[in-house]
Parts: C-alpha cells; structure tokens; sequence
C-alpha cells in the first residue's frame, strides 16, 4: 500500500505541474491597437457581407489590410466573432479580394489563439514575417458562416484501451510503407528483418460537438489511395501522436497520421451518413470517428525509451487546423505513461483536456 500511494502522490503532483505549464507569450499589441476598428470588405460589386479581405482601421477613418507568417484558422474565429458573423469557414492570403498595392498592409504579424473576443485582444509575431515584403501582393481574407464543427477527442478511450504491443516487424510491412514506426526501425529491418518494436497502442475517438458536419478539406478527386488498407484516407494529417519527458523534450518519434474520416458511432436519434468511401467522407454533427487500438498506426513507437519511468503522451486533432472549427481548445489531450517495458504493467493514464499548440 505505500508503494501504491507514493505513485498516486508523484502521478497528482505532475498532474499539477502539466496544469500550470504555459507557453511563453511573443509581445502583446500596444495600445494604440485597443480600439481598431475590424471589417470585412471587397471589391466585388455583388459580395457577400460574411467574406473578402480583412481590414482594420486605428482611427475609424483609414483603412487598411492585414499580412501574417500564419493567417489561420484561428485569427479568422476571431474575426468573425468580433463582427458577430460566426466561425471562420475559409481563410487564406490572396489576391481574391484586392490586393496589398491597391489596399496597403495596415498590421503585420497578427497571432491569436482562437478564443479572443476582439483582434486587438491578439498577439503579435515575435520576429517580423518574412514572407511581408514589399514583393507580396496578398492579404489577409475570410469567410464567415453561422455555424462550424467542433471536435473534441475521447479521453477515456485512450487510457481503457491502452496496451503495450512487442509487435515483429515482420507484421508491421503495411504500417512501415505509411511510416509509422522510428526511423531507426528501417535501418534495422535490413540486418533483423524479424526485430521486435515496442508499439503503445491506443483508440482515437474524434467526436464532433459541434453545429456543422466536419469536412474533408480536400476535394474527394485528391484523396490518396492506401493500398494497405484498401480505402481513401481524405485527410494526410488527421492526428498526431507524440511522447515527451517530463521536461517536454520529445523522446519518441512521433507520427502524422492520416484517417478516413466516417460515422463509426452516433448518439440516439442521429443516422450515420458518412463512410469510408471515395466521395463520402466526414463526421456528422452527433457522431464520432473512433479508430481503436488494434488498427495499423494507432500507436507511438516506444522502442528504446529507458523503463519504469514516467512519460507525457501527446495526442492532437486537426493539428495543422486545416479545417475550420469552432474552437481548437478542445483538440488536444495530454496523459501520463507509466512505461515499465512490459505489457503487464504498462499504462497510459490521467489524460486531460488540452488546447492545440501554436508558435509564438
């Protein structure tokens, strides 16, 4: 019993220290930017009021366009919240709307985090973007619409379904072709064709809490084809899978999986409508993607990682945002792995909500 209750201490005390972490923040806007002014505007006669160029204005009188490293998903939310035109559905820097010479940048460099109530709530880059030069003709634009999906990952499925797998690689051909083993497990198949990698398996459930469908991004004619699997996967990067110390240094190679996204389950009263088809790919409002431990890549190679220590499972949806959500706070998920080297003992627990990292 206090061997028991020495573990529970040390698992509640990191649980702790995982809360409190913070990334450090780039510089704040000044306050001259407190009261800007936010609109979307165009240059098309018939246009519509949810979507075109972002402009901003310091003085309610000059107006001007925006230039970013990364205009995402995220400045775009809050955009559209700020003007109380919902989510943002597409966001790029174009020409589309005008461009950088006939509408010149007013801001550079705008970084949010997704859940700002204003613009002027945003940060800024810490270094000035290389790609704002005189040269570049783009701006900033978006689309706004009324409602968005919002994905949220299923905590509990990963600490039940947990297990550590001593797989061959000779069962792992079709997971090698997708990469989901280290790079050190290729070199050694050419010498040990039969070696053992330490695979820790676990179920990915992605559900869609949201108020719209959740899309592929790409058009169906651009799915890639997996010949392993015999099905499109409509999405390179769906998930990634990582494994730090203590200290958040990554001590496993982790991997960008891609998924076939489909209605595996549903609440009550909702019909799943998406398959892992060539044309029909998504997750309805209601329902989940739930890929489990036992399919190819659901796992982190663990291989070489010193035993009977502890370690910070990583797991992230949609984590490059290419497509939009209502919010990317809910994305992500942190756990505790106990790893012993042995599937007896071997465990993932205390998983807990986490927002999507963003560099700053």
């Amino acid at each position: 019993m206090k061997n028991f209750n020495s573990c529970s201490q040390f698992i509640t005390a990191l649980v702790i220290v995982l809360l409190l972490r913070n990334n450090a923040d780039p510089q704040a806007l000044s306050s001259k930017y407190h009261n800007m002014k936010v609109r979307i505007t165009s240059n098309n006669p018939i246009r519509n009021p949810r979507e075109g160029r972002v402009e901003v204005s310091f003085d309610g009188i000059i107006w001007g366009t925006l230039c970013s490293s990364t205009w995402s998903f995220r400045e775009g939310n809050v955009v559209c919240r700020q003007l109380g035109l919902g989510y943002a559905a597409m966001v790029s820097q174009t020409t589309t709307f005008g461009d950088s010479k006939k509408y010149p940048w007013a801001m550079i460099g705008t970084l949010c985090r997704g859940n700002e109530q204003h613009l002027s709530n945003c940060l800024r880059e810490a270094t000035y973007p290389r790609n704002c030069t005189v040269g570049n003709p783009n701006v900033a634009v978006v689309r706004c619409v009324p409602q968005s999906a919002d994905l949220t990952l299923g905590l509990r499925d990963i600490e039940i379904s947990a297990r550590l797998d001593l797989a061959p690689m000779t069962r792992l051909q079709c997971a090698m072709e997708e990469k989901c083993v280290s790079a050190e497990a290729y070199v050694i198949r050419l010498t040990k064709p039969n070696a053992i990698r330490n695979l820790l398996r676990f179920t990915t459930k992605a559900e869609n809490v949201g108020d719209a469908d959740f899309s592929p991004y790409a058009n169906y004619k651009d799915w890639e084809w997996h010949q392993c699997h015999e099905h499109y996967h409509s999405m390179n990067v769906f998930a990634t899978f990582d494994v730090y110390d203590l200290r958040y240094k990554k001590v496993a190679e982790g991997h960008k999986a891609s998924f076939c996204l489909m209605d595996t389950n549903c609440v009550p009263g909702v019909q799943p409508k998406y398959t892992c088809g060539n044309e029909t790919q998504g997750i309805s409002i209601g329902c989940a993607d739930l890929y489990t431990a036992d399919l190819d890549c659901q796992w982190v190679d663990v291989t070489g990682l010193p035993v009977n220590q502890y370690y910070i499972l990583r797991v992230a949806i949609n984590p490059e945002y290419k497509i939009g959500e209502r919010t990317f706070e809910n994305n992500g998920a942190e756990c505790i792995i106990h790893y012993t080297g042995k599937p007896a003992t071997t465990r993932i627990t205390n998983c807990r909500r986490t927002p999507l990292w963003f560099k700053v």
